[in-house]
């Protein structure tokens, strides 16, 4: 029985194609839907042409705007750490130089105490 039934609906869809086959071939109406059909496809296809090329020219701006965007933004924080690098490095070096002027008068002052001593000393 599902044989007899796919059958059956084989043949009804064989019948249904056949039947707008000839109507879109054999037929004057049938020959001016056909190319309609066909002139709306074309247009379609040239609209859909059309509007990828468009889009793909914004998207072609896009990109180029936002790797623009990226290098100036590496840049800046390039800048930055450099920035940040000079200004640690000026601090370091205040810091050495006062820490050299602190041991150097700790060491004068140690001169001086152990003249002072070497003089207490020879009086003595």
């Amino acid at each position: 029985m599902k044989n007899k039934n796919g059958l059956v609906a084989f043949a009804l869809l064989g019948l249904a194609v056949g039947t707008a086959a000839y109507y879109l071939l054999a037929t004057e109406d049938g020959k001016k839907t056909l190319d309609r059909a066909n002139c709306g496809i074309k247009d379609l296809t040239k609209s859909i042409k059309d509007l990828s090329k468009k889009e793909s020219k914004k998207a072609s701006k896009f990109a180029e705007r936002a790797k623009e965007e990226l290098e100036r933004l590496t840049s800046k924080a390039k800048d930055a750490g450099k920035n940040i690098l000079d200004r640690t490095s000026d601090k370091a070096s205040t810091w050495a130089d006062k820490a050299s002027d602190a041991a150097q008068g700790v060491g004068n002052k140690a001169e001086d105490i152990l003249d002072q001593a070497k003089s207490d000393i020879s009086k003595a």
